[in-house]
């Protein structure tokens, strides 16, 4: 039975997760999602829908709190900080902001981005260090979803970290289709980045960015 609701947060009047299905409109095609920053499993979340569609969605998240209730609701969740290096532990910053009980998405991070802070207006509640493993992609990958060849969506909103996630990740190999990132500073880097592996910046809805692979274009040329 096809799942219609959307739950991603809403930016310019759309969800973000009704902005990825629009790249897949046929709702027999069953992907491979990949959530980096997955946070909670269904509130604001970019991959439940698709996972309610019968795609395999991966969660990555790094706030060991959250952990029960992902695996509650969701198939395939991994507790690590997702870097461009492997170590094993590092510091996670669990950030609770004060206007929501609980709340720690938007801000909790490896690193606190100063940015951010002038940004957003950033006055945390409190921050609260804890010690996490901290894997790449490409380790997790190969360790633990080895019969994986491609993903189709992949999501990242990691606060600030996403090139180091793009770094520990082999964009070649594993080529999503498509690519929504945070870039909250309008970080030139991250196009020029994905641009040397032929990824376009299709869309850029407030602070994210939507990218297509060639792969993409042949997708829909089937």
């Amino acid at each position: 039975m096809q799942y219609s609701l959307f739950h991603g947060e809403i930016q310019d009047g759309k969800h973000i997760d009704n902005v990825l299905r629009d790249y897949f409109p046929d709702y027999n095609y069953k992907g491979v999602f990949f959530d980096v920053g997955a946070f909670e499993p269904i509130t604001i979340s970019n991959s439940y829908h698709f996972e309610k569609n019968g795609w395999e969605c991966y969660c990555f998240e790094a706030n060991t709190q959250g952990i029960p209730l992902l695996k509650q609701h969701r198939k395939n969740v991994f507790n690590y900080a997702i870097s461009n290096e492997d170590k094993g532990s590092t510091i996670f910053n669990v950030v609770l902001m004060g206007h929501t009980p609980n709340w720690t998405a938007s801000y909790s991070a490896i690193n606190i981005d100063e940015d951010y802070k002038r940004i957003f207006g950033f006055h945390p509640q409190s921050v609260t260090q804890i010690c996490v493993p901290q894997r790449t992609l490409n380790t997790v990958i190969t360790n633990e979803i080895p019969n994986l060849h491609q993903i189709d969506i992949m999501s990242l909103d990691i606060e600030g970290g996403e090139m180091d996630c793009l770094y520990g990740f082999d964009l070649k190999k594993y080529n999503p289709c498509v690519i929504v990132l945070e870039n909250v500073t309008n970080d030139t880097k991250i196009q020029e980045y994905l641009e040397k592996f032929e990824y376009k910046l299709d869309k850029h809805i407030s602070y994210n960015q939507y990218y297509v692979s060639n792969r993409y274009q042949n997708f829909t040329n089937k």
